[in-house]
C-alpha cells in the first residue's frame, strides 16, 4: 500500500465511482468545502453535490421525463469548469462514469483533454456491493427479490440486470476501459478501509494537495442502506404501482421526493438488515481476486490494500433468508406519509420535464397518491 502524493498543479481529475464505493460521502464533502478549497488552489467542478444529470448524459442514461438539453447543458457546463484557464487542480465525481463504454470513454477524454486527466477508481469488496446495488435497483422500480436478484446477477450474465451490474462492477475491466485511454501511471485505484471511514476523504486530499481534514473534516452525508422490512415494504410498493398500469417516468418524479423521507427514518435498534448468503459471498470473492489480479497487471497505482476486495468472511448463512411475511406498521406508517408528502409535492411544484409524449402517464399522477 503506497501513500499517493499531489496530483501536478493544473491536473484535472475524474473520480468515475464505481456505485457504492463511498461516493455520496466524498461528494458531499467536496461540495460542503466547496470555500475552503478554493483558497487551496482545488475546484469542485459541479454545480450541486453532485451534477448526475452531466454524467448521465454523457454515458447515455438519461432519467425517464426529464429535459435532455438541460442534461447537455449540464454536461458542457462540466467540461467547461474542467478545461478553463487557470492553475487550480480541478475534480468532477460521479459513479455514473462507471457507465461509460469504451467509445463514451473515448467521448469523455476527447472533450475534456487528455493533459493533465488523471482517473480515480474507489473500490470495496464485490460482496459487501451486493446487497447495496440490489436496493438501487428497488428504488429504480426493480421488483426482484433478494435472492432471486442474485442469483440472476451472479449466474445468468445474458440477463438485463447482470449487464448493466457488471459493466460497473467488473472493477478490472473498469480500470482497463479508463487506462486504455488516459494512462495506467494516469489511473489511480484507491481502495476503501473497513476499518478507517476517513481514509478516502484523506487519499482525496492527498491526492489533490489539501491541507489535512479539508474533507474528512467535513460533516459528509451518508446513504445508509435500507432494511429488510424497508426493501420488502419498497419491493412490494413496484409491484403494485407496475399493475396501476403508471409508468416510469411519474415513477421518478414520485421517488425524487420520497427516498429522501424513506432514509431520514432511523432504524429502530436491531432492525435487521439484507443478508447476503454464503455462497454469494464465495462467489464474490472468488471474483474478486480475478479481478485483483488483473488490476494489479495494469500497472496502475493503489492506495489501500487491493486483497480486500476478495477478503469478505461468510457468515454461515447457507441460503437467503425469506423476505418478511409482514412488514412493521411503523415502517409502512413512515413509507405511507412520504406518498403522501411525495404527492403534494408534485401536485405543487411547476413541471420542468419534456413535453409529455404518447403514452405519458402525466393525465395520471393523482391516482398513486390516492391510492397511497
Amino acid at each position: 500500500m503506497s501513500t499517493p502524493s499531489a496530483l501536478p498543479a493544473g491536473a484535472r481529475l475524474l473520480h468515475v465511482g464505481p456505485h457504492k464505493t463511498g461516493t455520496t460521502a466524498l461528494q458531499s464533502a467536496f461540495h460542503q468545502a466547496r470555500p475552503e478549497l478554493a483558497r487551496q488552489g482545488v475546484r469542485y467542478a459541479s454545480r450541486s453535490r453532485h451534477d448526475a444529470k452531466a454524467a448521465r448524459y454523457v454515458t447515455g442514461r438519461p432519467v425517464p421525463g426529464r429535459d435532455p438539453a438541460r442534461a447537455e447543458r449540464a454536461w458542457h457546463a462540466v467540461v467547461g469548469e474542467l478545461t478553463a484557464d487557470g492553475g487550480e487542480r480541478r475534480v468532477f465525481s460521479s459513479e455514473f462514469l462507471s457507465d461509460a463504454s469504451d467509445a463514451q470513454v473515448a467521448r469523455i477524454v476527447q472533450e475534456v483533454g487528455a493533459d493533465d486527466l488523471w482517473v480515480a477508481v474507489t473500490l470495496r469488496p464485490l460482496a459487501r456491493i451486493l446487497s447495496s446495488q440490489y436496493q438501487q435497483g428497488l428504488q429504480r422500480q426493480s421488483t426482484y427479490g433478494y435472492d432471486a436478484w442474485l442469483r440472476v446477477v451472479l449466474t445468468d450474465v445474458t440477463a438485463p440486470e447482470p449487464r448493466e451490474f457488471w459493466t460497473r462492477h467488473r472493477h478490472d475491466e473498469l480500470v482497463r476501459r479508463w487506462a486504455e485511454h488516459v494512462g495506467s501511471d494516469h489511473v489511480v485505484v484507491v481502495v476503501l478501509d473497513s476499518g478507517d471511514h476517513r481514509f478516502l476523504p484523506h487519499t482525496f486530499e492527498r491526492l489533490l494537495g489539501l491541507r489535512p481534514e479539508t474533507l474528512a473534516g467535513q460533516d459528509a452525508k451518508e446513504n445508509r442502506s435500507l432494511t429488510a422490512d424497508e426493501a420488502e415494504l419498497l419491493r412490494r410498493f413496484n409491484d403494485d404501482y407496475t399493475a396501476l398500469g403508471l409508468g416510469a417516468e411519474h415513477y421518478v418524479r414520485l421517488f425524487r421526493h420520497l427516498k429522501d423521507h424513506l432514509k431520514a427514518r432511523e432504524p429502530a435498534p436491531g432492525e435487521a438488515g439484507l443478508v447476503t448468503p454464503d455462497w454469494a459471498i464465495r462467489q464474490a470473492n472468488d471474483i474478486g481476486r480475478e479481478m485483483a489480479d488483473t488490476i494489479r497487471s495494469l500497472g496502475v497505482p493503489v492506495h489501500g490494500d487491493l486483497d480486500s476486495i476478495a477478503s469478505t468472511r461468510v457468515a454461515d448463512v447457507a441460503t437467503t433468508p425469506e423476505p418478511p411475511g409482514a412488514v412493521d406498521a411503523a415502517v409502512a406508517a413512515w413509507f405511507a406519509a412520504g406518498l403522501a408528502l411525495a404527492a403534494d409535492r408534485l401536485a405543487a411544484a411547476p413541471t420542468r420535464e419534456a413535453p409529455p409524449g404518447p403514452g405519458s402517464t402525466r393525465g395520471r399522477r393523482g391516482l398513486l397518491g390516492r391510492r397511497g
